[in-house]
């Protein structure tokens, strides 16, 4: 197979249906992340992301805007989808300090 000629794509779109085909599922874990980041906003909380499509810290906040208890981690996850093997060791790690928000 050698290169493409323009007859070989005849809407001549190239690759384009590839990078617009985002599937339904990473569209959700984007909107869920999101949703949990804006609602621990709205209670007052501090909310860092650890990396890109990853877990949560949130360091609850009082009224007066002071630190309350140890930082919690929070993995986002919408309807049934499975823990990883590297999340469950992280969750037995952790113990009462790594949660898990369903959207």
């Amino acid at each position: 197979m050698g290169k493409q000629n323009s007859n070989d794509d005849p809407l001549q779109h190239g690759k384009i249906s590839r990078r617009l085909g985002s599937s339904s599922k990473r569209v959700k874990g984007n909107i869920a992340r999101d949703r949990f980041a804006f609602d621990q906003a709205m209670q007052g909380n501090d909310c860092a992301m650890i990396r890109e499509g990853g877990d949560f810290v949130v360091q609850k906040r009082d009224f007066f805007g002071n630190k309350v208890g140890e930082p919690t981690i929070f993995e986002v996850k919408t309807e049934n989808s499975k823990l990883t093997e590297a999340q469950i060791s992280r969750k037995r790690q952790l113990r009462g300090r790594y949660k898990i928000a369903r959207y």
